[in-house]
């Protein structure tokens, strides 16, 4: 008949033995199966040396004091692992440490190329938007400055048909004046011819008068 104590430990290695994964889970589980199998083959060994030390307290007995300080100190310290053990991937028993970080590599590499390819494409978007800012402001400054332009040669128009019109008005009015000079020169010499023949005709008659 089992005692108690390993009654509880075969019960206890049956339970992790079917709660073990198989080889296939293992190699997709590494971590948890390394560490599920540590603590499996620790608790094993604990159950072994707690049954080693009941048998050893029935045969020889021992004050109760020491039994105790005994059974503490014969349990087995937990395993340490190192950083280095724990960074470490299997897959069916094969290191792809290696592998994995040349894909983390891989992966960091392209979102540095996809960031620097948006950040490229972004500026240039900028650039283009600046582009076509600065086409819209220089078109609606050019458009302002021919609209000045043509209003500029309306008024310079303008003012060579005013000028036009004042040297016309000039001449017309030289012209004019030139009439009223010649009409009034016509006046005073049919007015003088007036007089002598006004004065030939009353000496005639005095004349006339005379002889009779």
């Amino acid at each position: 008949m089992m005692n108690p104590i390993e009654a509880n430990g075969n019960m206890f290695e049956t339970q992790m033995v079917y709660g073990v994964p198989t080889v296939a889970t293992q190699g997709f589980l590494p971590l948890h199966n390394s560490l599920v199998t540590d603590s499996f083959i620790h608790r094993k060994s604990t159950a072994a040396i707690k049954s080693e030390s009941s048998l050893t307290y029935n045969n020889l007995p021992l004050p109760r004091k020491r039994s105790r300080d005994s059974a503490m100190v014969s349990f087995p310290s937990p395993p340490h692992k190192s950083n280095e053990a724990c960074s470490r991937f299997s897959f069916l028993g094969h290191d792809i440490s290696l592998h994995m970080e040349q894909q983390q590599l891989d992966i960091d590499r392209l979102i540095s190329q996809h960031m620097e390819k948006m950040r490229v494409e972004i500026e240039e978007k900028r650039k283009r938007q600046a582009r076509k800012i600065m086409e819209a402001i220089e078109e609606r400054v050019m458009k302002k400055l021919r609209g000045k332009e043509e209003e500029m040669e309306k008024i310079e128009k303008i003012n060579w048909a005013l000028e036009e019109r004042v040297k016309s008005l000039c001449i017309e009015n030289q012209i004019w004046r030139d009439l009223a000079q010649t009409n009034e020169a016509t006046a005073t010499a049919l007015r003088s011819n007036l007089e002598q023949v006004l004065a030939t005709a009353q000496q005639v008659k005095v004349d006339k008068r005379n002889r009779g």
